[in-house]
């Protein structure tokens, strides 16, 4: 009986010791997965980023020429492009919150993903298949 016992407690602390270290590696994988979409994602909006910066730089640079033909002095033209640049950096400035607040969301979106995502496998029913003959 004390055998049994002790054979019992023995495979109980394997087993326990094996689910704890299989529950860590879990743990790693989800992490490693997280992480990867977050660097995903702020690789993308990094792409983007920079696609909208040289688009961007040369709408205005375009813009301008064209001012500078427009009212015969490319002095003037860029004048009135910084004068853009300046009212668009007072409204990254002044809705600050609201774009720290979106990327903050869309981290944290990109970190929860995996959490509310079912399997559909799992839902579907093998009696509902349809088979065709």
């Amino acid at each position: 009986m004390k055998l049994d016992t002790e054979n019992f407690f023995r495979e109980l602390k394997k087993d326990i010791t094996t689910y704890g270290e299989l529950k860590f590696e879990l743990l790693k994988l989800g992490t490693y997965e997280r992480t990867g979409k977050v660097i995903s994602v702020l690789s993308y909006g990094l792409i983007l980023l920079t696609l909208g910066f040289f688009l961007s730089l040369f709408i205005f640079l375009a813009l301008g020429f064209f001012l500078g033909e427009w009212l015969n002095s490319k002095g003037i033209g860029f004048s009135i492009v910084v004068g853009i640049y300046l009212l668009m950096i007072g409204g990254v400035v002044l809705f600050k919150e609201k774009i720290q607040t979106r990327v903050l969301n869309t981290v944290i979106a990109a970190l929860i993903a995996n959490d509310h995502k079912t399997d559909e496998t799992d839902e579907h029913d093998p009696s509902e298949t349809d088979t065709a003959e």
